[in-house]
């Protein structure tokens, strides 16, 4: 009799209301989903986040969603297309277009929380972050930057949350990832870590 097939369109939080938090043991940094894109038929999917100070990730955009970042204690630092740096305070907030370079980040010395909106949801960048938060958890990622130590987990994330870097260089990055990431699926490696870390 061979064995029931893992449900991966449902959330872990959604089986499991404790996984709805997850939290990054080298960054600090905590995400809480208020809703995920299966509670909206993928309309969108929010959360709350926690950054802490020089926190953020790098310049990047996405090709397939919107996003929107709302602060809520704390002013949170945004960089939007060309733009100058700027920062919301707790009430404002900034939609970040499909397709537009974006960063947030904290450069104060408190922890800032803000609202994440992605628009449409997006499952692979729900997974991403529990694989991404699961591998710094497992001591598998640098402590400082929070990435992981494998180029295979790397690739894979950024092609699983439709993460793009922006620039020549980052269109090389991008290239480069896909490729990898399409070994690390051939080669059971995206198997092996959303049964450890999302299923």
């Amino acid at each position: 009799m061979s064995s029931p097939k893992t449900d991966r369109n449902t959330p872990p939080g959604i089986k499991d209301q404790k996984r709805r938090t997850i939290v990054n043991k080298n960054t600090g940094e905590t995400i809480t989903w208020t809703t995920y894109g299966y509670e909206t038929g993928g309309k969108e999917a929010n959360a709350v986040l926690v950054c802490k100070p020089g926190g953020g990730p790098p310049l990047h955009y996405h090709t397939s969603y919107a996003e929107r970042f709302q602060a809520v204690e704390g002013d949170l630092g945004v960089i939007l297309g060309n733009r100058e740096p700027f920062h919301l305070e707790p009430g404002e907030s900034a939609d970040i277009p499909i397709g537009t370079s974006h960063r947030f980040f904290n450069d104060g010395d408190k922890d800032i929380t803000f609202k994440g909106f992605v628009l449409p949801a997006h499952a692979g960048f729900e997974r991403s972050l529990y694989i991404l938060f699961g591998l710094n958890d497992d001591g598998l990622a640098d402590p400082k930057t929070g990435m992981p130590h494998s180029i295979l987990h790397t690739a894979l994330i950024g092609e699983m949350s439709d993460m793009r870097f922006p620039g020549f260089q980052g269109g090389l990055m991008n290239y480069v990832g896909k490729i990898l990431a399409m070994y690390a699926r051939w080669t059971g490696v995206e198997e092996e870590l959303l049964r450890k870390y999302w299923d």
